[in-house]
Parts: C-alpha cells; structure tokens; sequence
C-alpha cells in the first residue's frame, strides 16, 4: 500500500473512532464536594478543606457511588481543596483514580474572591499533595483573571458538556465533582428544564447520555444509605 493510501486508511480509522466516542452511552454523576470549613463559617484562606463532618460526608457518599457500576470510570475534579479530598474519597472506595479538571472550579465571584487579592497553590503543587491525582499538571495560574457572574458559569459549564459528550472523555461512567454553581450549571446545560433548588453538600445528581439524548436518573441525592428509585 502506497504511503498516501496508508495515511488515508488511518485517517479514516481516527474519523470512525472519533464518530464511535460521540455516540458512546454514558452516565454522569455530578457531585457537589462535601461541607468545608468555609461552609460553617471557619475562615481558613482562600481554599478551605473539608470539615469533619465533611470528611464523614465523603466517606457515606464514596460508599454510595460503589452501589453503582463505577468500572473504568474517570473521576473529574474541580481545583479547589474541598473538591479534591471529596473526588479523592470517591475515587478510593471504588478503585479510580482523580484527574484535575479546572472547568469545574467556584464561581469565582468577586465578594468571595477579590481578584487582585486572592492566589492558590499551581496544579502541579495540588497533584503532588493527593496521591490518587494522575496526569501532568503545568505551574503558575489557574483561575481566572476577572471576576465571574452566574453568566459566567454557564457558558463554561455549557462548553465543558460538550467536551464531557465528545471525544475528550471516552469514558461510560463519568463523576465529576464540583461547587453548587458549577454543578448547577452543568446539570442546566445538560438536561434544560431539569430543577435543582439546592445543591447539598456531597449530593449526587445522575444523568444518562444515550440514544444522542441526556436524560434524569435522580437529582441531589443524599440519602447515602438508600438507592433512588429510577
């Protein structure tokens, strides 16, 4: 075969594989991290880790989210210190591991985070510290150089589903862990019309992807020691 044929060949082969992944079923649970010193009103710097009972929290619901088929599954998780520990539980209880994912960080409002003011650790320095985080994760800064309105969070959450839904992510099982905000957002530009009047500590929002079509499983749950009713 001819080299213009072979790359032609292999052209197509990345065409289909590409078009296989777009039509890949998938389930997407969206959980919000457990309650943080932040969340009882402990100041404890820019990006508080959990409380103790949010490490209780975690745990329950790392224990729920192994009731579910969780095989091959790829664990996302925002930046943010809370965010982490909760994937970390997670990914732990069901043997997976964590991958940094910067689009489901905080609404980076400015009451809560005066841009001149504010600094966190790199991506490198968080994945040093969590020892289920894999991947290469660059130095210097992460989060955004303005402030965000829910606006904001919207249209981020609205181009990271279609990352979610492409080929990016060739995963069937996808747990992504993120802030009231951002999973609020994401579930809105996932399923529109879906309502989610709160977003509780480690609650689990579950959505299918199948057929082309998202679809509610259950939305922010946290009866951790009972299975919804789908």
């Amino acid at each position: 075969m001819a080299q213009a044929d072979r790359l032609e060949a292999e052209g197509l082969k990345r065409i289909v594989r590409h078009l296989e992944i777009l039509v890949l079923d998938k389930i997407f649970y969206l959980v919000r991290h457990a309650e943080s010193l932040g969340n009882i009103g402990i100041v404890a710097g820019w990006d508080p880790g959990l409380s103790p009972l949010g490490h209780a929290q975690a745990r329950q619901c790392a224990e729920f989210m192994s009731c579910f088929d969780l095989s091959g599954a790829i664990v996302l998780s925002s930046p943010f210190e809370r965010c982490l520990s909760t994937a970390e539980m997670i990914a732990s209880e069901n043997s997976l591991s964590v991958r940094i994912e910067v689009s489901l960080h905080e609404l980076f409002a400015a009451e809560w985070f005066p841009v001149g003011q504010v600094k966190f650790r790199s991506l490198a320095e968080k994945a040093s510290s969590h020892d289920l985080i894999e991947g290469d994760y660059p130095g210097g800064r992460w989060w955004p150089e303005r402030n965000e309105g829910t606006g904001d969070v919207q249209v981020r959450m609205a181009i990271f589903r279609n990352r979610l839904l492409g080929a990016e992510f060739p995963f069937e099982r996808i747990v992504c862990v993120g802030h009231w905000a951002s999973v609020d957002a994401l579930a809105a530009s996932m399923v529109p019309g879906i309502v989610l009047d709160r977003v509780d500590n480690a609650s689990v929002t579950q959505i299918f992807f199948s057929g082309g079509k998202l679809s509610t499983g259950f939305v922010n749950w946290t009866d951790w020691g009972n299975l919804p009713r789908i």
